[in-house]
């Protein structure tokens, strides 16, 4: 019990220093690490989807990380600032720009079912940049 109540404290003294926005930040900073990732490193069965065969045409794999990475870097470092408008802004572009390709693919012929991909990351897009517009709660910091 003591454990579970150290942890509740730690991610309390966490919740108090990044606040609502430096949450949302750390989350989207996780995807896209995650993201940058997976390019970097892709499972060789992966290589043979649509999606990579088609992104791999036009730049190498290793090439689209770099954009995936430095947002995450950005959003990570910014959780923990009350200035956070550049990784809202990172974020946002970066989510805005996968949908814009991902759509070039399909209209391409390349990537079967293209839409679906792009309406998930223009939806993100869109809650990011929502978000992005709310103020911290008072009660948070």
């Amino acid at each position: 019990m003591a454990g579970s109540a150290r942890v509740r404290a730690v991610l309390h003294r966490l919740n108090l220093r990044v606040g609502f926005r430096g949450t949302i930040l750390l989350f989207l900073a996780l995807l896209d690490l995650a993201g940058a990732y997976r390019l970097l490193r892709p499972d060789p069965d992966v290589l043979r989807t649509p999606t990579n065969v088609y992104l791999a045409s036009i730049l190498p794999l290793h090439v689209w990380a770099v954009p995936w990475g430095l947002a995450g870097l950005l959003c990570l470092v910014q959780a923990f600032t009350r200035r956070d408008r550049m990784a809202f802004g990172a974020a946002v572009g970066l989510k805005l720009g996968w949908a814009v390709i991902t759509m070039c693919g399909g209209l391409a012929g390349v990537i079967p079912q293209a839409y679906w991909g792009a309406v998930i990351w223009l939806a993100v897009a869109g809650v990011v940049m929502r978000i992005s517009g709310w103020p911290e709660p008072a009660e948070e910091r």
